[in-house]
């Protein structure tokens, strides 16, 4: 009896997720209260640097304008295009698929769909030659377009502004429904040797060691802070 291929979702890394995104906010905040006491000191001394130190002048303009645009980049970066933006995705027996914040399908990439490839030796392979399993790495597969070509994709558990705490798992998942799937296909040797699709998966959950270490940062990053706001308050 075939046994059944089991569906993995990805998971993500709360407490490193939670912590690089308040790390953003934070830094949003502390521009914002740059901005702030910018302003202040050319709205007090306009006068005083226009007349005896326009240099100084000029330079707080820029540097205001400058820290502006960097503001509204980050709150951009933060929250523009949400619904675009994958949060999840689940590998099956029909393929990957990735969904928005509010569980939309965005994107689907199906075995039934994967095409073998023209102009290389192997249908998938691993996009860069990265072998740590905790590192950014992608997987390339082919694919026919709307006009009927071939040519490559990429399969990426790399999610923006979110931390998959099972990429590994993933890609090894998507790689295995591959060779039940689409044995026709071949699977490039350092992607076989690389997600160990020849032998049992090893362990890659977090232990209690990565939400130490995350808890540590976040309280060091809380104490910078209120030693930055301390300074703020002694300086104006």
């Amino acid at each position: 009896m075939i046994e059944k291929f089991q569906t993995i979702e990805s998971k993500i890394n709360t407490p490193i997720t939670y912590f690089l995104m308040g790390i953003l906010w934070i830094s949003v905040i502390l521009i914002m209260v740059v901005i702030g006491v910018v302003f202040n000191l050319i709205y007090h001394n306009f006068s005083p640097y226009l007349e005896h130190d326009p240099g100084i002048f000029f330079t707080l303009l820029i540097a205001q304008l400058l820290l502006i645009f960097c503001c509204i980049a980050l709150i951009m970066a933060l929250t523009y295009r949400k619904k675009q933006k994958i949060r999840k995705a689940v590998v099956d027996e029909k393929g990957v698929t990735f969904y928005n914040n509010r569980n939309a399908i965005i994107e689907t990439i199906l075995y039934h769909d994967l095409q073998p490839a023209q102009n290389s030796s192997t249908d998938v392979h691993v996009f860069n030659t990265q072998t740590v399993k905790s590192g950014k790495t992608t997987l390339q597969v082919y694919l026919k377009n709307k006009a009927g070509e071939i040519g490559p994709t990429r399969v990426d558990f790399n999610f923006e502004l979110v931390i998959v705490g099972n990429r590994y798992d993933l890609y090894r998942h998507f790689l295995k429904g591959i060779q039940q799937f689409r044995p026709d296909l071949k699977i490039s040797q350092q992607a076989i040797d690389q997600y160990n699709l020849s032998s049992e998966p090893q362990k890659t959950e977090l232990g209690i060691f990565e939400y130490i270490m995350a808890s540590i940062v976040i309280l060091i990053a809380a104490g910078l802070l209120y030693v930055f706001m301390l300074l703020l308050k002694i300086i104006v």
